[in-house]
């Protein structure tokens, strides 16, 4: 339905701008890529570009290898697979032209810093934003939600994944059933584009590098140092004062983890087990979801957000919980 969409609305100018946003490391970008590559014409020829950004600088470092075991190809034609990949010790290596096809960037989802023509973050066709949203609270995600609709063309698409939220939060689009899930338009009579109201300074991005990866902060605010003394040293004392039943020292501790870097996923796991010692259960949903939304590999936090949700009869959070921690259990293992 996308595909033939653009086609015939872009044929003229015969150029699509997509945005991967929550990107991890790299799997969906390169399969946009691939698939694009596998749709578009080449009589006369289209372009297209794609940028992905996710929050953990981790992941973006990770995608330089762009090398992938078998159960990322599950779902993928093994003759697609050897037409952009080359088999290496067991693994798979993507081609370097489709590398190419991807720009990498750092990006907070929750700092209105977005859209910004400074960034590139405008004027998409497409943003695939898929099982990241579940992961904020309502009034975050409705913020989100509404900055994916600014930064789209009118006639332009948002994909989310098929347990995302209700409908109703994206009320300003127009809405398409799909197979597993719903496609969301933004209307073609909307305003071409919509600035956020923010004073936030822009960062332009650096110039091209011969790396894929861009190791730019899309922020309002400077890169957090290197901190001293470490997390995991703080990290530790929280753990220890928890386990002798110190909960306001263990609380303290966290608190400090967090002032030394604020986007440590583990210091938000500790806070949520403190909550749900305590039985705020909200609030220990609230915070096994900030360490999911910055390590979406964090299995013990998918599954003990699931106990949680399981208490508070959230089920649809339960099921998705599971779900999400099946495939990372078992890439684990296959390392």
């Amino acid at each position: 339905m996308i595909v033939p969409d653009l086609l015939q609305r872009r044929h003229l100018i015969r150029y699509l701008r997509v945005w991967s946003a929550g990107c991890a490391t790299g799997e969906e970008p390169y399969s946009l890529a691939i698939a694009l590559r596998e749709a578009l014409p080449t009589d006369p020829p289209w372009q297209f570009n794609i940028l992905a950004t996710d929050i953990n600088r981790r992941f973006l470092e990770r995608v330089r290898e762009a090398v992938y075991g078998n159960w990322s190809f599950r779902e993928m034609p093994p003759a697609v697979r050897d037409r952009y990949f080359i088999p290496e010790n067991g693994r798979w290596r993507l081609h370097d032209e489709v590398k190419h096809d991807v720009i990498f960037a750092q990006l907070n989802l929750v700092e209105p810093t977005y859209p910004s023509p400074q960034l590139g973050i405008l004027a998409f066709d497409l943003i695939f934003c898929r099982n990241v949203l579940i992961y904020f609270d309502d009034r975050t995600m409705q913020q989100i939600v509404q900055r994916f609709y600014d930064a789209l063309t009118p006639g332009g698409w948002l994909v989310v994944g098929h347990a995302e939220p209700h409908i109703e939060r994206f009320r300003q689009f127009e809405t398409y059933n799909a197979p597993g899930t719903v496609l969301y338009l933004k209307p073609l009579q909307a305003p071409p584009f919509v600035m956020p109201s923010t004073n936030f300074p822009a960062l332009p991005l650096p110039p091209p590098q011969s790396s894929p990866v861009l190791t730019v902060q899309l922020s309002a605010q400077a890169p957090v140092p290197a901190p001293t003394p470490s997390p995991e040293e703080r990290l530790r004392q929280a753990r220890v004062a928890a386990d002798h039943g110190d909960w306001n020292a263990a609380q303290t501790y966290v608190q400090q983890v967090l002032e030394i870097n604020p986007l440590y996923a583990p210091a938000y796991y500790l806070l949520a087990q403190i909550a749900e010692h305590h039985g705020r259960l909200e609030e220990a949903l609230a915070n096994y979801r900030c360490s999911l939304y910055l390590d979406s590999h964090f299995v013990i936090g998918l599954i003990e957000m699931a106990g949680v949700a399981i208490r508070l009869n959230q089920m649809d959070t339960v099921r998705h919980s599971l779900k999400q921690a099946q495939p990372v259990a078992s890439a684990m293992c296959e390392r």
